[in-house]
């Protein structure tokens, strides 16, 4: 689409924001479907990111998987209650608490695997390698920008709520 084929859409159709916004919903639509309703793709991206460090303070998830402390801290503890995770104190730093993969959560990583790369696919089932390539580039110069701006402090990401 040219920008001058952009700037003759409707409103909000045209701006960046809505069209994300309406890529996410399509996106927690094809996961409840195709992967779980029960574990939501923030905590699969938890389990991810335990599978592959082995352990990790709830600071480092926050870093890894890109939260905010609020949201980091109540997601820990569903996925403890359902057992999927494990905290246990730190023996170096007791105000530090160590989370690991239950034997649980490592299953059910291993089980959600194969069907997040079918939600993957579903989600750009219709575009080609390049403008999947396109996507995936224009997302993260995005997120890269977004990122850039907060470490100089000209933005601050609230949890939605």
């Amino acid at each position: 689409m040219t920008d001058a084929a952009i700037e003759l859409e409707a409103e909000p159709q045209r701006h960046v924001g809505y069209l994300i916004r309406r890529a996410q919903q399509l996106h927690v639509a094809a996961w409840t479907r195709i992967a779980s309703s029960e574990i939501s793709s923030v905590q699969y991206t938890i389990l991810a990111v335990l599978d592959r460090l082995g352990e990790a303070s709830q600071r480092e998830l926050c870093d890894e998987a890109d939260l905010d402390r609020s949201t980091i801290a109540d997601l820990v503890a569903r996925m403890e209650r359902r057992g999927l995770i494990a905290r246990r104190p730190d023996p170096d730093d007791a105000r530090r608490k160590a989370v690991t993969l239950t034997d649980a959560g490592r299953s059910e990583r291993a089980r959600l695997r194969p069907l997040v790369d079918e939600v993957q696919e579903a989600l750009v089932a219709s575009m080609s390698p390049e403008e999947r390539r396109a996507l995936r580039t224009g997302l993260h110069a995005l997120l890269d920008q977004g990122d850039s701006l907060r470490s100089r402090g000209s933005l601050r990401i609230e949890p939605e709520g």
